[in-house]
C-alpha cells in the first residue's frame, strides 16, 4: 500500500478512536495504523501527515498543546447534528428498514467509536415501513431531471388489498419536474403534465423505474408561479390555487395555525378566549385540516368553502348513522 496515501489513514484512524475526549499517543497511532491498515511507517512519516492533514483544515492539536496524544476536534458532522438526523430517518416511513439502517451507519461514520456509543437513537415505530427499494434512486433520477429541465418517465404505485404496491394505471406517467419538497412525513415531487394548468404533487416513495427524457425539455413554469411561495402556502400537497380565508379558534389552537400556517399569519383576538386568523392557502388542504378541528375551528370565509365544510359534515354524519342502523 502506497505511502501517499498516509495522510487519509491517519484521518480514518484519529476519525474513529479520537474526539474531544479521547486522544491516541504516538505509539498508540501507530499501533492502529499497523493493525487496521497494514501500514507500518516511522514517526516522521507519521509527524508530516498530521501537519498536511492541518494545512488542509482539519483541526489536530500539537501534542504539546494537548498533552495526551492525537485527537481529531473537527469533523463532517457534530454529534448533536448526527443525532438529529439519525431520528429524522428513523421517523421517515418512505424508505425500507434495510435503507434506514444503511442510512444510520453511514451517519455514524461521521463520529468516534465512543460517541456512537452514546448517539443511539430511540426505535421509532413508524405505522409502515416503505417497501419501495428504489426511493433513493428515484430522488437522484428526478433531482437530475430538475436541474437538467428535462422531463422524466415514471410508474407511480399504489397498494392493493395484498398490501404490495401496484401499478396505479398501466401507462407510465410523463412530466415535467421543478422540484422535491418534505412535508406532512412524506417527500413529494412537484411536477406538472403537459398543457396543465395546476401543479400536481406525487409521492417519491410511491414513484418507481423513474426515466430520464433528455431530449424533451420540461415546460417552464406557469408565468407568475413562484414555487417557494406555492410551496409555502399549502398545508397540504393538494393542487390548485392558493386562497385567502378567515379561521375562528379557540385559543388553545393558536400554536397549531402557526405550526401549519406560518408567522406571516394575521391573528386578531376576540378577548372571549377565541382569535381569528387570516392565512393564505391551499382550499383543498385547508379543508383537510379545519374538517381535522372542527370542534375547535370553523372556516368563516370564504362561504364556498364554508358550505363544501358543512356538506363533508353532513355526509359523514349520514354515514356514521346508516352504518348504526
Amino acid at each position: 500500500m502506497s505511502i501517499n496515501i498516509l495522510p487519509f489513514r491517519v484521518y480514518q484512524v484519529l476519525l474513529e478512536y479520537t474526539d474531544g475526549d479521547h486522544a491516541l499517543p504516538m505509539g498508540e497511532l501507530l499501533r492502529l495504523l499497523r493493525t487496521e491498515y497494514g501500514l507500518r511507517c516511522d514517526r516522521r512519516a507519521v509527524y508530516a501527515a498530521l501537519d498536511k492533514l492541518r494545512a488542509v483544515g482539519c483541526h489536530i492539536p500539537e501534542y504539546q498543546d494537548d498533552g495526551e496524544g492525537y485527537r481529531l476536534l473537527s469533523r463532517p458532522l457534530e454529534p448533536s447534528e448526527v443525532r438529529l438526523l439519525s431520528d429524522a430517518a428513523s421517523a421517515f416511513p418512505g424508505i425500507s428498514q434495510r435503507q434506514c439502517q444503511r442510512l444510520l451507519k453511514k451517519l455514524g461514520r461521521s463520529l468516534s467509536c465512543w460517541q456512537r456509543e452514546q448517539c443511539r437513537p430511540l426505535p421509532v415505530k413508524t405505522p409502515w415501513r416503505g417497501v419501495n427499494q428504489e426511493a433513493f434512486l428515484s430522488v437522484e433520477v428526478l433531482e437530475e431531471a430538475v436541474s437538467r429541465r428535462c422531463q422524466v418517465r415514471f410508474q407511480y404505485m399504489k397498494y392493493g388489498m395484498d398490501k404490495k404496491l401496484h401499478p396505479r394505471q398501466e401507462r407510465p406517467y410523463q412530466v415535467s419536474p421543478y422540484g422535491l419538497y418534505f412535508t406532512n412525513g412524506n417527500y413529494y415531487l412537484l411536477c406538472r403534465y403537459q398543457g396543465a394548468e395546476n401543479i400536481s404533487h406525487y409521492r417519491v416513495d410511491r414513484i418507481q423505474s423513474p426515466v430520464l427524457l433528455e431530449k424533451q425539455p420540461a415546460e417552464p413554469l406557469p408565468s407568475g408561479l413562484d414555487m417557494e411561495r406555492y410551496v409555502r402556502e399549502r398545508a397540504y400537497p393538494f393542487s390548485g390555487k392558493a386562497i385567502r380565508a378567515v379561521l375562528h379558534c379557540e385559543i388553545d389552537l393558536l400554536s397549531d395555525v402557526l405550526d401549519r400556517f406560518g408567522m406571516e399569519t394575521q391573528l386578531r383576538d376576540n378577548g372571549d378566549g377565541t382569535f381569528d386568523a387570516v392565512v393564505l392557502t391551499g382550499a383543498a388542504g385547508l379543508k383537510f385540516w379545519a374538517l381535522q378541528y372542527v370542534a375547535a375551528c370553523q372556516v368563516v370565509e370564504p362561504e364556498q368553502l364554508r358550505r363544501e365544510i358543512c356538506d363533508a359534515l353532513r355526509a359523514g354524519w349520514e354515514a356514521y348513522q346508516k352504518i348504526q342502523e
